[in-house]
């Protein structure tokens, strides 16, 4: 289904392995990512950054594998 919202815990269970730009986010008192509509998802972290590049708004992005600890990321 398009537009579903889903917990973090669904995204990952959905989509291993993947990022994921996330719009319609619900976070905590502490920021923490709740929930959220998966917009885009994909392999390839650079669909992503594209995605976010279109996108005006709020939006998160997660990747839902593990992270290699020799590779450095910005978020």
């Amino acid at each position: 289904m398009i537009n579903e919202r889903l917990t973090l815990k669904e995204m990952e269970e959905k989509y291993p392995d993947e990022w994921l730009f996330i719009v319609d986010c619900e976070h905590s008192e502490n920021t923490e990512l709740l929930s959220g509509v998966v917009a885009v998802h994909s392999r390839s972290e650079a669909d992503i950054h594209e995605a976010s590049m279109r996108y005006k708004g709020s939006a998160a992005i997660r990747y839902t594998g593990e992270i290699r600890k020799d590779v450095g990321y910005l978020f």
